[in-house]
């Protein structure tokens, strides 16, 4: 039995696919052809994305009192010549400068503890110095010698640290203390007795 047999031409079957897919890398690489657009017709690419978000609380300064400070900082600087301590050679600079601070508690610290039927205890952490703001400092008034060039400058920036140093922080908030134990007594008596209106509070403080 004869089959009816058709000739078919091999080249273009290796020539076209081969034209094909060169014009298409060509395009891609031109930039003319987003590569995504092909995935679908070559199985594509899966991504998956995982993802951890963590939220980090803010300290809840709770601003107790509030202090406008003002001054007047002095620094010296003596004058030396081969070691030897020349008058001449002194400088000395002023800074005037004012600022409002800001003192209180990190209000996560404070605890509330009920002790009974309408009785609280309120625990104090050690207060602290939360920030200052509408800082004014005036231009530098300089007092120098003769041959204060003998003399290294004295440091602007060193000044300013040293006025809003931890120790000058310390300073204000031990200045205050007393008046700070009694706005926190205001500021808590006042939240636990709006929830009890019958409510008997001790207060328990860190410093």
């Amino acid at each position: 039995m004869n089959f009816f047999r058709a000739k078919v031409r091999l080249w273009p079957l290796i020539v076209v696919p081969g034209v094909l897919v060169g014009a298409a890398a060509a395009a891609v690489m031109s930039g003319v052809v987003n590569p995504s657009l092909f995935a679908g017709a070559f199985g594509g690419v899966s991504t998956n994305t995982s993802e951890v978000i963590k939220y980090q609380l803010p300290q809840q300064e709770v601003a107790l009192t509030s202090l406008r400070i003002e001054g007047l900082e002095r620094a010296n600087a003596d004058g030396k010549l081969f070691g030897v301590s020349v008058d001449a050679g002194d400088r000395t600079k002023y800074i005037e400068y004012g600022f409002n601070a800001k003192l209180g508690v990190d209000g996560s610290q404070v605890e509330i503890v009920a002790d009974g039927e309408n009785a609280y205890t309120v625990a104090i952490p050690s207060f602290i110095f939360i920030g200052h703001s509408d800082e004014h400092f005036e231009d530098p008034i300089e007092e120098n010698g003769m041959l204060s060039w003998l003399t290294p400058q004295i440091s602007e920036t060193g000044m300013v640290n040293k006025i809003l140093s931890t120790e000058r922080k310390d300073k204000w908030v031990a200045s205050s203390l007393q008046l700070l134990k009694d706005q926190s007594e205001v500021f808590y008596g006042t939240i636990i007795k709006s929830v009890d209106p019958d409510a008997e509070i001790t207060f328990k403080f860190a410093q």
